[in-house]
């Protein structure tokens, strides 16, 4: 199962975090997380990818689960 960076990046938003919060904390650029966002970049860098998930589970622990983040 592929995970759906899409959903991942918008429950982010959804909790309070814009484009540009979230890039200072995973040290990568808006753009790719805005492309991440729009479905335009299917898999982020292995070190991004792991940083987003941290930051995902930490902050949307309540949608933190393998179904709903799947395509």
């Amino acid at each position: 199962m592929k995970l759906d960076w899409a959903k991942v990046t918008n429950n982010l938003r959804h909790a309070g975090f814009s484009c540009a919060c979230v890039s200072r904390k995973l040290g990568c650029t808006e753009a790719t997380l805005q492309k991440l966002a729009r479905g335009e970049v299917c898999e982020p860098k292995f070190s991004t990818g792991v940083a987003l998930l941290d930051l995902h589970h930490k902050h949307c622990n309540d949608k933190h689960d393998i179904q709903e983040l799947g395509k």
